[in-house]
């Protein structure tokens, strides 16, 4: 049978949904609004930033930021998307001015975890380790060496060719020289939280490298410790490189026999710096395909 109260019920919630979207309760439609206009808000400046990003992967940072202002941005964006913005829909709205826009681009680039380019030297050492001898602690640290010799080579390659670092040195000088205390205190924390991002993909990375060689920190030293000598390095050197436009190498007869082989003062380094950090595992038992 039906059941008019059951109906009753509908038709009341029917009233009730209508009523929830009638102009007749401006207090929700206000709170709609504000939603609406939090998340316009947020939409534009993801798209700005996205812009700004696009722009900078292009061009680099020029002198005084002069290619990443509001003009050129908006501009890309109609170019792209068809959608006009003006200084109306983003002062006050999203930013305070364009020094803060350029500010959190900045931050942006700092706090990027993106490493495309890592995946040059990551190959390049998976090479060597592949084809590595791990059975006898002499042949593992000459795989240790030429892990060395190899990444190193690899990380001057990627230091040349890399956009994102080119970036991030630029955020660096900008951090460190900005006239706003507030805005270089941001920057500089953008800088530190992309510090310590790279740090720990590297510190995974290391901790799984070491262990598939059979070697083992030396106490009281820290996997993290040894990360950050190695970066540390690295962006020393890297500057250097971009600099002077090339890396400083040398030829030493590490290779078999005597052969010699070229190395990179980085790959020198880092050699250097993994002797003073581990040592042969004792308790290390080589793969099967090793033996």
């Amino acid at each position: 049978m039906d059941d008019p109260g059951g109906l009753a019920h509908d038709g009341a919630m029917s009233v009730l949904d209508s009523g929830a979207r009638s102009p007749s309760h401006p207090e929700d439609a206000a709170g709609g609004d504000a939603a609406t206009e939090r998340q316009s808000r947020a939409d534009l400046r993801e798209l700005l930033l996205a812009t700004a990003r696009e722009i900078l992967d292009e061009e680099g940072i020029q002198a005084a930021s002069s290619n990443l202002t509001f003009k050129r941005v908006f501009e890309r964006v109609e170019q792209r998307t068809g959608r006009s913005v003006t200084n109306a829909s983003v002062i006050r709205r999203v930013w305070d001015n364009m020094a803060d826009f350029q500010a959190d681009v900045l931050i942006d680039i700092a706090q990027d975890e993106r490493r495309p380019e890592l995946d040059q030297t990551l190959e390049a050492i998976r090479r060597v380790l592949n084809r590595s001898d791990l059975s006898t602690v002499a042949s593992r640290r000459l795989s240790l060496r030429e892990m060395c010799r190899v990444g190193g080579e690899a990380s001057a390659g990627v230091a040349r060719d890399s956009v994102l670092w080119s970036l991030w040195i630029s955020v660096l000088a900008i951090a460190t020289t900005a006239p706003d205390q507030d805005r270089r205190d941001r920057m500089t924390g953008g800088l530190l939280d992309g510090f310590d991002a790279l740090a720990g993909f590297w510190e995974d990375a290391f901790a799984v490298l070491f262990a598939c060689l059979g070697f083992r920190l030396r106490e009281p030293r820290t996997m993290r410790q040894f990360t950050e000598a190695v970066l540390s390095w690295s962006q020393g050197n890297s500057i250097r490189q971009r600099v002077s436009g090339a890396a400083t190498c040398l030829d030493l007869p590490t290779g078999p026999g005597g052969e010699l082989q070229r190395w990179t003062l980085f790959g020198i380094g880092l050699e250097g710096l993994a002797d003073q950090f581990f040592e042969p595992d004792p308790d290390f038992v080589p793969p099967p395909s090793a033996r």
